[in-house]
């Protein structure tokens, strides 16, 4: 589950669990009586078809005994779960300080426990999603929606806790209902976020038109059927007494089938990635030029779900997968790690030409102490969900100067926390050399100074996307030019980049350098690509929501209507019906972004731009104003009502908005430049050459500033 508190600009989207909203409307509603409670209950152990036999793993246990008894109490086996007896007792019989403070209250009515909270309607509760470190209870909305409560169960401290207590410490006030992760809200949505990675064959099946979901699965949890391919046809060979035929995984398509769920990724198709696809025909992964999920070293922020941290490492890029580590039965490990032994597997003997490493003389610890276990330097862990410590899979060096310049965590002053990060550089210069971590730092000191817009590092970009032999740096590098001025030369590097033979590049490049920059038969060529994730992102780039054939017509719409469930998607689908004409359907999709996330006003800014566009400026405005409500000192919303008065013919009305924009923001020069222009045009020259005077001191290099000085004088 996403820890996001209100609006990472419009970044939607991670992990929950699912029911049928079929069969939720059809057992429930919301003049359901109590007695109908074990029937909804029930819905969690209902299937798609009770002839899907290859989903259950009960029909694998006769000739797979000894895999199917170790995969029963796994996490992949218990991911998502009906309320056990235990589940209820723990719910009603609550003495808990946090649970008592929200006013929360799990009453019993008949076997289903029934929630009670402070200004909100009854919740019953039909469901548990994990296993260990934590669990989450599902509740059912009077709408039919799943929902998975903030409050959870801490299974080693046997305590209730909020899984945002980490982002929430500092914070004044707990989560309204109406923000994005209160635990109604679509953030915390099971359906939206979850229930893909819970359940075994799942669709979520969003009906954009009714807003709903009409989900299906074949079974709870994760059985052999989601990892492994044609089940179906293999249970029908054994129950047709023919040979069993088991298709056989390359470890490059077994490693794309555990990053459709342990990757933090966008989807791309409503029927879903089958054992044997490739990634990206479904999928586009989340890079690491996205702000907030990585250190600029690439040291894990955000959840990521340890796939793209993988990879961009130096064990990834050489072809370490899953399996090298982990039982996929168990989701053990195959060795343990605690003495070294499954780090050992390879660096003791030299395996597959690994370095060979002796632990003790590497980490300059004793042999029994914890600095000398290779996974509390190299693999450190990072709390999520509050309490879900998972390890760092991007394989760091622990750099304690990497901290000192740019704050990124380092596991010598991690374990060492009494002692500066000066003292822990003095040890790794002397042990590893000052110019330890070379390739590391030089990317770092790069994405640091690219988010950061210094100038000239685009030409250092330009080498690195050169000499780039990582498929996931290059793609972050590539997508990083959206950082850098649009000159000819970084052009011409995303111009060689859409005809890369990778498709993530290609995909990526697309999507950074706009459709409408290229000519028509390179956007031809991309937009009948024989990669998906390169067709959409061609489709949805800046050239907009163009399509090369009536398959790929379908294909778009597909993607936009499984995605639509979200502001951005929303957003997304009202863009792609404003380009097909019907204004009715955009604005409606437009207006349901709000709806998903009433209390961010950047949602607001956002539907009330495309409102505009489509000639509704009163709507527009309205959308504004009820953004300014929840802030009214957002500088990009002033700014925006500034715009629209002038366009609807209110100069005086647009003028206090500009001025209310620089003040909230002095840095912001297009608010600057507008008001400018427009005092200017309203022949107001002196109070425009004062402002003109105010904006350069604020900004002495705003480059649009100084042409506009140069033209004015």
């Amino acid at each position: 589950m996403s820890n996001v508190r209100l609006s990472k600009p419009l970044l939607i989207a991670i992990a929950l669990l699912v029911l049928s909203t079929v069969g939720i409307l059809f057992y429930y509603s919301p003049d359901s009586s109590v007695s109908e409670a074990p029937e909804v209950e029930a819905i969690l152990t209902q299937f798609d078809s009770p002839g899907k036999l290859h989903a259950d793993p009960a029909n694998c246990i006769e000739c797979h005994r000894e895999i199917t008894e170790a995969w029963e109490t796994s996490h992949h086996a218990l991911a998502n779960a009906p309320l056990s007896d235990v589940d209820r007792d723990r719910l009603l019989n609550v003495s808990d300080e946090l649970v008592q403070a929200r006013g929360i209250n799990w009453k019993s009515q008949k076997s289903l426990p029934i929630m009670e909270e402070p200004g909100l309607p009854e919740y019953p509760v039909i469901g548990s999603i994990g296993l260990t470190p934590l669990i989450q209870y599902l509740h059912l909305a009077p709408d039919g929606r799943l929902q998975a409560h903030d409050v959870a169960w801490d299974v080693e401290k046997k305590e209730w806790f909020s899984v945002f207590e980490l982002d929430d410490k500092d914070e004044e006030t707990p989560r309204m209902s109406g923000e994005w992760g209160h635990w109604t809200g679509q953030g915390m949505n099971w359906d939206a976020n979850c229930a893909y990675c819970h359940m075994t064959e799942y669709h979520k099946k969003y009906d954009v038109d009714e807003n709903i979901y009409k989900r299906k699965w074949s079974h709870m949890g994760i059985t052999c059927a989601q990892c492994h391919p044609n089940m179906d046809v293999h249970m029908d060979q054994i129950h047709n007494g023919n040979n069993a035929f088991v298709e056989t995984l390359s470890p490059e398509q077994i490693m794309e089938t555990c990053a459709t769920c342990h990757a933090r990724r966008e989807e791309l198709t409503k029927e879903g990635f089958r054992p044997g696809d490739e990634f990206e025909d479904h999928y586009e992964l989340t890079l690491a030029s996205v702000p907030g999920i990585y250190h600029p070293d690439g040291q894990v922020i955000g959840e990521n779900y340890v796939y793209g941290s993988l990879m961009m490492s130096k064990m990834g890029h050489a072809g370490v997968t899953c399996m090298d580590c982990h039982d996929p039965h168990t989701n053990g490990h195959i060795l343990p790690f605690e003495n070294n032994a499954l780090c050992m597997r390879c660096h003791g003997s030299g395996l597959n030409d690994a370095p060979k490493i002796n632990p003790t003389a590497h980490s300059r610890h004793k042999t029994d102490s914890t600095g000398n276990q290779c996974v509390e330097c190299h693999m450190p862990v990072t709390y999520f969900m509050g309490r879900d410590g998972r390890r760092d899979h991007s394989f760091s060096n622990p750099d304690p100067q990497l901290t000192i310049e740019m704050g990124v965590p380092n596991a010598c002053t991690q374990c060492h926390n009494t002692q500066s990060n000066e003292w822990a550089k003095r040890y790794t210069d002397e042990w590893y050399g000052p110019e330890m971590n070379a390739d590391r730092r030089t990317k770092a000191a790069l994405m640091r100074d690219l988010f950061a817009g210094t100038t000239g590092a685009d030409a250092r970009l330009r080498a690195a996307i050169d000499t780039e032999k990582n498929r996931f740096w290059k793609s972050t590098f590539i997508s990083m030019l959206q950082y850098t001025p649009p000159d000819q030369e970084n052009f011409q590097v995303l111009v060689g980049a859409v005809s890369d033979p990778d498709p993530m590049v290609r995909s990526t490049a697309v999507r950074t350098v706009g459709l409408d920059s290229l000519g028509p038969e390179t956007g031809q060529s991309l937009m009948t690509d024989p990669s998906r994730s390169v067709r959409i992102s061609a489709a949805i780039s800046n050239g907009g929501m163009r399509t090369a054939t009536q398959d790929h017509e379908a294909e778009l719409k597909e993607y936009l209507e499984h995605t639509a469930d979200s502001p951005m998607g929303a957003l997304r689908l009202s863009g792609y019906w404003q380009s097909r004409g019907n204004i009715d359907k955009a604005a409606m999709f437009a207006r349901r972004s709000t709806e998903f996330e009433p209390l961010n006003p950047e949602v607001w800014r956002v539907s009330a731009v495309a409102l505009h566009g489509m000639g509704k400026s009163a709507e527009a405005v309205e959308s504004l104003e009820k953004g300014r409500t929840i802030a009214p000192e957002n500088p990009d919303i002033l700014f925006n009502l500034g715009l629209i008065h002038y366009e609807l013919g209110d100069p005086n009305k647009a003028l206090s908005h500009l001025n209310a924009a620089v003040e909230a923001d002095p840095q912001f020069e297009s608010a600057w430049y507008n008001m400018i222009l427009l005092y200017w045009q309203l022949e107001e020259r002196e109070t425009a050459m004062a402002k003109l005077q105010g904006a350069l001191e604020a900004i002495p290099q705003g480059q649009r500033l100084r042409q506009l000085a140069g033209s004015l004088r």
